[in-house]
């Protein structure tokens, strides 16, 4: 009979911490729909017509990688964020390469940007 309330008190414990990990998944997704849509809204303008334009979207995007990158969050969460900054660092390195006139890495660039922006946000979509 006296583990009847260790056990129920251990069912406490895990459920409050499957409960913190569930929070800080929400308070993490939250702020990462924000970001997926900047982010594509960057993709479309580094296509502008002038580099300049281009340069500003390449600029901004970059700075969305670097918030992103200090959204905390559970494992799967982080592993995830980091692939996703990932993929916009090198999105923004082939543009920046596309502006002085090579653009032969920007579909691949553009490709990994598309699926880990589409594998944060399936993550974060309930």
């Amino acid at each position: 009979m006296k583990k009847l309330p260790a056990l129920a008190s251990l069912a406490v414990g895990i459920l409050l911490l499957s409960g913190c990990s569930q929070a800080s998944t929400l308070a993490a997704c939250g702020q990462v729909a924000a970001e997926a849509v900047q982010v594509a809204g960057v993709m479309e303008s580094v296509s502008s017509p002038t580099p300049e334009a281009a340069q500003a979207a390449l600029t901004e995007v970059r700075a969305v990688a670097e918030r992103i990158r200090a959204i905390d969050g559970p494992e799967e969460f982080a592993t995830l964020r980091d692939a996703w900054t990932t993929s916009i660092n090198a999105f923004a390195t082939e543009g920046e390469k596309a502006i002085a006139g090579d653009v032969s890495g920007m579909d691949a660039a553009s490709t990994e940007l598309r699926t880990a922006t589409d594998a944060m946000v399936a993550y974060c979509t309930p």
